[in-house]
């Protein structure tokens, strides 16, 4: 070989150098390298599969969020539609207690009309009574006894019509 130019000695000696070069480049850098890339390479795997559990985790939870959000409007559309129903129910009440009122109110009204009427008449009819006893006294000129005073009064007042007490109810002409 050495007419070809190539020391034998010097190749081997070149080839081993190379030999050790790359068993101490693979031992020394290589190695850890390619460890370096494969924990490298298994964070990233562990990050995208965090990302897409994250991803789908937040899926979720969107999820329970719009269903919580739907039936939170539900309650709410309920609580309106109870809380109407209980304003129609307490307006209808009220109107009814207002009415109830106005009714007993009206019908004392027209109690104490009644009454203020039958005591109107007993005193006119009591004055219309005094009234024409002075001038049947004064026509005669003598004091009249109690029970022609009382047939007098009763002819009077049959010729002036019919009874106006006898239309106020018995329980208020006693008074």
């Amino acid at each position: 070989m050495e007419k070809l130019g190539i020391n034998l000695g010097f190749l081997i000696s070149q080839l081993i150098n190379f030999s050790l070069l790359a068993v101490l480049l693979y031992m020394l850098l290589y190695k850890p390298i390619l460890n370096m890339l494969n924990q490298r390479k298994e964070r990233i795997a562990r990050s995208m599969a965090d990302v897409d559990a994250a991803r789908e985790s937040a899926a979720k939870a969107q999820q329970d969020y719009d269903r919580k959000i739907v039936e939170a409007q539900r309650k709410a559309q309920e609580i309106i539609g109870q809380a109407a129903q209980q304003g129609e129910q307490t307006r209808s009440a009220i109107v009814a207690d207002a009415q109830r009122e106005a009714e007993a109110i009206r019908q004392k009204a027209r109690d104490e009309a009644l009454q203020e009427k039958a005591h109107i008449l007993a005193e006119v009819q009591s004055q219309i009574a005094g009234l024409s006893m002075l001038a049947a006294e004064r026509v005669l000129g003598q004091a009249m006894d109690e029970g022609t005073q009382r047939r007098l009064i009763g002819q009077f007042l049959a010729e002036l019509g019919p009874d106006p007490v006898r239309e106020v109810p018995r329980s208020v002409r006693r008074n």
